[in-house]
């Protein structure tokens, strides 16, 4: 690796902890206001030690990003190609697409008896905070991060890529991942069950993979589990809920008889 790249690792280091840290902050921020109580998904007090163990994955995650970025850029930014508009928003449009698709198919393999392990610290979180978007076991950052790593230097073969496009998503994916473990519903009733709403998640969606394991394995669309029959049957409903103030109680707790996702997954605590 080139020694200037080595030398950046530090940088890089204090850039990766400023892009999560400012996202995360400014979660738990809105999470404490009068409104983010009032529209809860789930009515419960976060688990003893939750976010302790919480907060040393993240410190981990912050590492391990600025090392594979590190190795990332020396090896392949000179491959980039100039920014453009237009190449800026093809690539952040493959990013978005591929990530979802390789999210999917990872997620439900980690939800297997076989490497759920992988995946625990991640579900320390049965009532999620903003800071259960950095809580990750190694080995799953690297499975995350080699997914998205991959998906560039697949681009690379058959279009034009721009830093600025994969930055952007990057970014997103940051804010929209603390958006989605903020346990908070901050979109109206009406939205889930509109056009946007069969496209794009809610953080009632993720906050019920959280409680029941069991489903809803997309990141940040339910298009993937409504088409492979993983979605849960009383989704609108939770959400209809939590926007009354009305947040669900009990971590099992069906709105109605929802039928479970079907998978071998790990057992629900």
């Amino acid at each position: 690796m080139d020694s200037t790249y080595l030398k950046l690792l530090p940088v890089f280091f204090v850039v990766s902890g400023v892009v999560k840290a400012v996202p995360v902050s400014l979660g738990w921020a809105l999470g404490r206001t009068r409104l983010a109580e009032r529209w809860r998904v789930y009515r419960r007090e976060l688990a003893e030690g939750q976010l302790r163990s919480e907060a040393r994955a993240a410190i981990g995650v912050v590492l391990c990003d600025a090392l594979l970025i590190t190795a990332f850029r020396a090896a392949y930014e000179r491959d980039m190609a100039p920014f453009s508009p237009g190449v800026a928003l093809a690539t952040f449009a493959w990013m978005f697409v591929g990530f979802e698709v390789w999210f999917y198919v990872s997620h439900r393999l980690l939800h297997t008896r076989v490497l759920y392990r992988l995946h625990a610290q991640h579900h320390v979180a049965q009532v999620t905070d903003p800071l259960t978007s950095l809580s990750f076991s190694m080995a799953e950052r690297l499975i995350l991060m080699g997914g998205g790593f991959g998906l560039v230097i697949l681009a690379m073969q058959v279009m034009p890529v721009t830093s600025a496009g994969v930055m952007a998503y990057v970014l997103t994916n940051y804010v929209l991942n603390v958006f989605g473990h903020g346990n908070t519903e901050w979109l109206p009733e009406r939205f889930v069950r509109s056009w946007a709403g069969r496209l794009f998640f809610t953080p009632t969606f993720h906050a019920l993979h959280h409680a029941r394991y069991q489903g809803h394995y997309g990141l940040f669309t339910p298009v993937l589990d409504r088409w492979l029959g993983t979605a849960f049957d009383d989704y609108a409903e939770v959400h209809a809920r939590a926007r009354a103030g009305a947040g669900l109680e009990r971590i099992g707790e069906r709105v109605r008889s929802a039928k479970q996702p079907p998978g071998a997954l790990a057992p629900t605590p």
